[in-house]
């Protein structure tokens, strides 16, 4: 259970670069996320999310994203997992349904590598993040992918008996896939 809440909050955090004139294809997308229970790997994800993208790899300067994540639709494997990560001591959905992350910059790496920088905003609380992503061209969509290794605690994801680190790991990775549709030309 508590593992499932981790991978909630990974997830949360990981909410990517993207902002608004490119529409998202969700059936090609996903935000998940995967952390350590008493050294065992969870994986898990969110299955409601949005993301507004202007991003040309060929500007990427000028790009403009915004990921938001709705919290409530966290999937740990499990019921009883999923209710517990909505909890007050994980991510309290009933004070904060959605977590975000809002580009400030992203620039150009070389082989179609970005590197992104922004606010990372759970439970309340931002923090500057920075990550790198890749882009392709799939199926005439562009997909930008991208893993983003937070610490739970600094989000207060895991209070009281579950800030123990021996228990629950503090590293949550984020893994995102945002497809963003008929843009891989531009």
């Amino acid at each position: 259970m508590i593992r499932h809440i981790l991978s909630a909050t990974l997830i949360s955090a990981i909410s990517l670069s993207a902002n608004a004139a490119q529409t998202l294809v969700p059936q090609k997308s996903k935000v998940d996320f995967s952390f350590k229970q008493m050294g065992v790997t969870v994986d898990g994800g969110f299955k409601n999310f949005s993301a507004k993208v202007d991003f040309d790899p060929a500007k990427p300067e000028k790009a403009q994203a915004e990921i938001i994540v709705d919290l409530a639709s966290i999937d740990v494997g499990g019921s009883d997992g999923n209710a517990e990560a909505k909890k007050k001591s994980w991510f309290d959905v009933a004070a904060f349904p959605k977590a975000t992350f809002i580009a400030s910059s992203i620039k150009a790496l070389g082989a179609g590598k970005f590197e992104a920088k922004g606010k990372l905003t759970i439970k309340g609380i931002s923090r500057d993040i920075t990550t790198q992503l890749t882009t392709k061209s799939e199926a005439g969509n562009l997909v930008v992918e991208g893993n983003l290794p937070i610490l739970r605690l600094q989000y207060k994801l895991g209070d009281g008996v579950w800030a123990d680190t021996d228990t629950v790991a503090d590293q949550v990775i984020i893994k995102f896939k945002i497809a963003l549709a008929g843009t891989a030309g531009k």
